[in-house]
Order: structure tokens, then sequence, then C-alpha cells
């Protein structure tokens, strides 16, 4: 009995000391790197047409001319023009690496219209990329992208969540995304439930969603060890000591000094 505790005590302490090491696969945001088009592009053709007009009757172009000039400067001043103007800034300063700069003017692109989805989306991109998880939750919420049925961006969200050890709330984002059974993201989905089920000590839960991808492309699986290893762990925490023992000797087989792996099969048998 005694040795049993000393056993899930171990696995307890492993599964605290190595969250932040797990692996987890970002999201193709690649939609928000395409410039944003202004509106009233056409009125451009209409000022030409009035030019080209001034030849055959000089006071119909002329007046042509200024109509267009009207409706170019309130398409201008128009809050979807200016957000998106200063989108397509942010996205210079992105590719110059200035990702300060680039906040700030997707901070003005939203401030002017709180419509822009993509914005608030790059946004969030950008603070994911830096460890900041709550802001890009914060920022995803604010685009109400979520609204959308089975949006891809729960995904996002159900990520940071696990980043930042609310394993419920992950759990809840990832299970509201789904996924056609040809797209390769339904087992990267599967893989990070099954492992914040895990960690949400719901060890049924997690062996379900396990069972659905342990024999997919091992490309799904990100970091096989990890994989194995925390199969293993949730063999053990469900009493299933020589399934466990099989995948512990899986990671030991490969790399004998993962993590705590060697304490972990000398607990098992």
């Amino acid at each position: 009995m005694i040795e049993e505790h000393n056993k899930i005590k171990l696995t307890e302490n492993n599964l605290r000391g190595n969250k932040k090491n797990i692996t987890v696969h970002d999201m193709n945001l690649s939609e928000c790197g395409k410039y944003q088009e202004l509106n009233g592009s056409w009125v451009i053709w209409m000022l030409i047409s009035g030019i080209i007009l001034c030849f055959k009757n000089l006071y119909s172009g002329i007046a042509l001319i200024i109509i267009s000039a009207i409706i170019f400067f309130l398409y201008k001043r128009s809050s979807q023009n200016i957000s998106a103007t200063y989108f397509n800034i942010a996205l210079d300063y992105i590719n110059k690496d200035e990702m300060e700069k680039a906040k700030d003017a997707l901070f003005e692109s939203v401030k002017v219209n709180s419509e822009n989805k993509i914005a608030y989306v790059l946004l969030s991109s950008i603070y994911y990329k830096e460890g900041n998880y709550k802001d890009t939750i914060d920022n995803i919420l604010k685009s109400n992208v979520l609204k959308s049925e089975n949006s891809k961006y729960n995904y996002l969200v159900g990520t940071c969540y696990f980043n930042i050890n609310e394993y419920e709330n992950c759990i809840k984002y990832l299970n509201s995304v789904k996924y056609e059974d040809n797209n390769g993201m339904k087992y990267v989905r599967d893989v990070l439930l099954a492992k914040a089920y895990l960690l949400n000590k719901e060890y049924k839960q997690a062996l379900n969603v396990f069972n659905r991808v342990v024999n997919v492309s091992d490309e799904f699986k990100g970091n096989i060890l990890e994989f194995n290893y925390f199969l293993g762990l949730t063999y053990l925490k469900l009493g299933e000591n020589d399934k466990a023992n099989k995948e512990f000797k899986k990671v030991y087989k490969e790399d004998s000094n993962y993590l705590d792996i060697e304490n972990l099969i000398n607990g098992v048998n």
C-alpha cells in the first residue's frame, strides 16, 4: 500500500514539474498575413474617366473629377479604411520584425474599427508568439470569431488555456471545434485534449481520447516520446501497470534519460 502511494505521488510530482515542457502545436494563421483592401478603389477609375472626359467636354470632365475627389475623401476618412490602413502598416512592421510597432498599429486598427476581426486575430497571434496567453485569449474573444459555428479559433484558445494550466477551459474549447475526418488537425487536437484530460485528473476520458489517436501517423502525435510517456502515465493512473510499463519502456529504449522515466519504470515493477 505504501509502495503504491509513493508511485502515485511520484507521478503527480512528475506531472507538476514538467507541464511547461509539453508540446503544443501552433495553429495556421496565414490568412492574417494578407493585406486588407481599401474600400472605394473604384473611385480611381472614376477619376481617370473624368480626366479623359475633359478632352471631349471640359466642364463635364471637371465635374466628374470633383465628384471623384469628394467620394475619395469620404472613403479615405471611413473607419473601415483607416482601420485597414493601420492593419497594413502593422504587416509592414511585422515583416521588419518590429513587433512593438506592429502591436501599436493594430491597437489603432481595432480602436478605429472594432469590427476588424482579423486585426484582433493578428494581434492575438503576436501575443501567442510572445507567450502572453492571457492577452491572446482576450483579443480572440474581442474579435467575436468564436461566434461562428465550429470556429477553428477554439483550438487556439484551448492551447492558451493549456499553457496557463487551466485545463477545464482548455477541454471546453478543444471540444468546441470539430474537424473533417481527413483533416490532420483533428488528431493534433485530440493529442492535446488527451493530455489536458490527464492533467485535469480525468483519467478515463484521457484514455478514451488517447485510444482515438494511438494508431494514427506519428507526425500528428508531436513528440512521440512525450506521447508514449503521457499514455503510460494515463495507464498508471488507471492501475493498468502492465500497459503503463510497456509505454514507459518504449520511451526508455529511445532515451533512458528522458525526464524521470527510469524511476517510473522502477515504480511500476
